[in-house]
């Protein structure tokens, strides 16, 4: 498997998750019955796992472009 369809993976499945966090912080958000601050913290707490999951796709593309192909060997 080359590069490229490594990258594209990382970014579909990346992709997927950050969709999953944003839709999770948004449903929160527009439930009638729940007290304001209830609403933003869930919402912070979606967001800010869509931000992290960015991070984490932004060094496994990092990773696969200096070669590293199994990044459990680190460990």
């Amino acid at each position: 498997m080359d590069h490229r369809k490594k990258i594209v993976s990382t970014v579909l499945i990346g992709a997927v998750v950050i969709l999953y966090f944003v839709l999770y912080a948004s449903f929160a958000l527009f439930i009638p019955e729940v007290p304001a601050a209830i609403k933003i913290f869930f919402g912070v707490i979606g967001i800010g796992m869509a931000g992290g999951m960015i991070k984490v796709i932004m060094d496994r593309i990092e990773e696969i472009r200096k070669g590293e192909n199994d990044d459990l060997s680190n460990y």
